[in-house]
């Protein structure tokens, strides 16, 4: 037997069952660091890197060479991704560990 909801009912239920994955799932963390050096290029980027959160994914960097006066200055910026924490060990409802 079919279940049938009255029209009022499924226009409700239907937007709310599409908005559950947005509530279950875990969002993913974006964002960029940046940092400067006036040694080199090299030495701003691994600034940059080690402010990194630590489950970022590194996605990308960008440096750029600025000259202030008559010296030169690294700016390197890095973006980066977290993915969701991976589910925890539960019990069963039993007191028993998965």
């Amino acid at each position: 037997m079919a279940l049938s909801l009255p029209l009022g009912r499924t226009l409700l239920v239907l937007p709310l069952a599409l908005l559950l994955p947005l509530v279950v799932a875990p969002p993913l963390r974006a964002g960029s660091v940046t940092a400067e050096s006036i040694w080199d290029q090299g030495n701003a980027l691994e600034r940059a890197r080690s402010q990194l959160p630590a489950d970022a994914r590194e996605t990308g960097h960008r440096c750029q060479v600025l000259q202030v006066r008559n010296d030169l200055r690294y700016r390197c910026s890095v973006e980066f991704s977290t993915d969701p924490a991976p589910p925890t060990a539960t019990d069963n409802g039993d007191g028993s560990q998965p």
